[in-house]
């Protein structure tokens, strides 16, 4: 009974998060919505869930930001070849080997910004690239350590996408029992992007 009160009291704090899309966003925010709803349903599931059984008595759920197109950015991949793996610091006084695969350029709010973008060997076989960034919101909308994205990477491209609606905090938002990735001093962005996971 109390798992399904959790689960009934995490969904409603999503839906609440989100807003009536228009027509041309219907089909994104529906995409996005049921990504979130999958993520929720990880969390609740005591199987699946990256949260121990006393974690799981204390959750309070996962809210979003409401979509919002003018999250999603098109990015120019300025790729950089053979760059030397190095040791991307952790959470928890640990380290893990990434490479810096390139810069990516874009405009968010009539800003210019050229953030650093990685890679790893996992991340390779997943045809994606690891975006991480601090904004404005950190340590109040948001979790103070930044956020992340999952980028898709077809191997070939010179643009991508960036949809900071997908951005999201790491397992060390809800767990100390986790080692995350630092979010480097670089992949600043000095605006309020209000976009992707925030605080209840």
């Amino acid at each position: 009974m109390m798992k399904y009160l959790i689960s009934i009291f995490v969904l409603i704090t999503f839906f609440s998060c989100s807003k009536t899309p228009s027509k041309t966003e219907n089909i994104l925010v529906n995409t996005i919505e049921q990504s979130r709803a999958n993520k929720i349903a990880e969390f609740i599931d005591p199987n699946k869930s990256p949260l121990d059984a006393e974690e799981l008595k204390t959750f309070k759920g996962i809210a979003f930001f409401p979509f919002d197109e003018n999250y999603k950015v098109k990015a120019t991949l300025v790729k950089m070849a053979d760059m030397p793996e190095f040791d991307m610091p952790h959470s928890l006084n640990r380290t893990y080997k990434y490479q810096k695969f390139g810069e990516v350029n874009f405009m968010l709010f009539e800003k210019k910004f050229t953030l650093p973008i990685y890679t790893n060997d996992r991340l390779k076989k997943d045809s994606s690239l690891f975006f991480s960034f601090t904004d404005l919101t950190n340590g109040k909308q948001t979790y103070g350590g930044g956020k992340y994205i999952d980028v898709h990477y077809d191997g070939v491209s010179n643009e991508i996408e960036i949809d900071f609606n997908d951005s999201y905090f790491p397992y060390c938002a809800y767990s100390h029992r986790y080692s995350c990735p630092i979010v480097p001093s670089e992949n600043h962005i000095d605006l309020e992007v209000l976009a992707g996971e925030k605080f209840r």
